[in-house]
């Protein structure tokens, strides 16, 4: 097998990136967390200062324009932020949902099984738990009850 100049340097690379990340996974792992860090905070930031700019600017357009003092100019610009954002975001939901229901469309199981297997699925564990002795009631319960109270402690 005859490799080319260009197939020696990407399997080279690739090598060493492999035994990289065999060796120090922990500085790997680390170093891509932070740049994600990076690049998601920039991201942030860069929107957070355009929309204050933004801000800024429909404040002083509506304080010159209507004669308003702070107070009602603040609450005017939160008026107009909400009306502009509320259209994009009420036609992203309508997509959404679309994107959904079409989905959904394509599961061939149709809504009927699912409702008679869960008929059928309580009227067994109803026909159990009726047949069940006292003392096997009573062991479920405190099972379940257990479960709980354990569980309560990953939750808080």
């Amino acid at each position: 097998m005859i490799l080319t100049t260009y197939q020696k340097i990407v399997y080279g690379l690739a090598l060493l990136g492999i035994v990289v990340m065999v060796t120090i996974p922990d500085v790997v792992i680390e170093l891509t967390t932070e740049f994600f860090h990076l690049v998601f905070e920039l991201i942030f930031e860069v929107a957070d200062v355009t929309f204050e700019s933004v801000e800024t600017l429909l404040d002083n357009v509506v304080e010159h324009l209507l004669h308003t003092e702070l107070h009602d100019t603040q609450v005017i610009v939160y008026y107009v932020i909400v009306s502009l954002l509320a259209y994009p975001i009420y036609r992203l939901a309508r997509a959404v949902l679309e994107f959904l229901f079409r989905l959904f469309v394509l599961i061939p199981i149709k809504y009927a099984d699912y409702k008679t297997q869960w008929l059928l699925l309580r009227q067994d564990i109803s026909y159990y738990w009726q047949k069940l002795a006292f003392i096997s009631k009573l062991k479920w319960v405190l099972i379940a009850t257990g479960i709980l109270y354990l569980a309560s402690f990953l939750v808080m």
